[in-house]
């Protein structure tokens, strides 16, 4: 029995989906039916019941989907041991500013770890910063979305959010509503994070998809500045979900018909023994 059909069949089980596990995993679908099919095989049992609608684990699958997973988590802390003997105390960590104020800090806290190595955190704007970063040994890991890199490094995906309006509570444009068609705000004009970085990439891509301009008035380095003048009744901007944590009480957000836009968070690592070391430090439910 192998490690990666246990992952492949928890992700499976806990999407109940083969097509969003294979996505997840950044793998065919018939690849991930496979590796499914040899845990069967070696346990002797089905473990999924197929049906149009997803799959569901049956009375097999339960048992190896609970045994399974204290197998696997034996497996991280052995290698969390290894870590230490051989002298690995540190890794640096990549990401994106909003997720080094946000995501990480709520994890750690949630997830503490004690005798484990240091996690350092920089921060890059972009991808391709992050990405060479990783090549020239600047990184042990990132954190960034990767639906459209090709590279060898081992994925694994933490979270999708959604973009959001942003504005200010005294903005009679959207008193009362419960949410914002696209067409309405698509001529506006934007407080924007820097117009390279990849969360702005995607809104132009996403603006140009639909025969619009993401115009910007203001660009700022850091989502709390844009937050700010949001506050101060100086705009307003299409964020990542993630920024609604620690909202000033001044700004509401809307979700915006029309504009079903997302943005993907993975873990990518340098070498593959440290990967399931460093999402245990992220504190990631899933780490092994």
């Amino acid at each position: 029995m192998k490690t990666e059909w246990l992952e492949a069949f928890h992700v499976t089980a806990e999407t109940s989906s083969l097509t969003k596990a294979s996505e997840l995993l950044h793998m065919t679908q018939p690849a991930l039916s496979k590796q499914i099919k040899n845990l069967e095989q070696a346990v002797g049992a089905p473990l999924f019941t197929r049906t149009t609608s997803g799959v569901s684990l049956t009375p097999a699958g339960e048992i190896v989907f609970k045994d399974g997973q204290k197998i696997l988590e034996q497996l991280d802390d052995m290698q969390r041991k290894i870590d230490q003997l051989q002298g690995q105390t540190s890794f640096t960590l990549g990401s994106w500013p909003s997720v080094a104020m946000s995501y990480l800090p709520q994890h750690f806290a949630n997830h503490p770890t004690v005798g484990g190595p240091e996690l350092k955190i920089k921060t890059a704007h972009t991808y391709i910063e992050l990405m060479a970063g990783l090549e020239q040994h600047q990184y042990d890991a990132v954190l960034l979305d990767d639906r459209q890199i090709e590279h060898p490094y081992p994925s694994t995906h933490l979270y999708t959010e959604p973009f959001l309006l942003y504005f200010h509570e005294a903005d009679e444009r959207f008193e009362g509503c419960v949410d914002v068609r696209f067409d309405q705000i698509e001529a506006s004009s934007f407080l924007s994070l820097p117009i390279d970085c990849d969360s702005t990439n995607i809104l132009k891509a996403a603006f140009a998809e639909r025969g619009a301009t993401y115009t910007v008035a203001s660009e700022m380095e850091f989502g709390s500045s844009v937050l700010g003048f949001i506050r101060a009744k100086l705009g307003i901007a299409i964020l990542p979900a993630i920024f609604q944590d620690g909202l000033p009480p001044e700004v509401r957000t809307l979700p915006i018909t029309g504009f079903d836009v997302t943005r993907e968070l993975s873990l990518v690592t340098r070498d593959a023994e440290h990967h399931q070391t460093l999402l245990r430090l992220i504190g990631h439910p899933r780490s092994r």
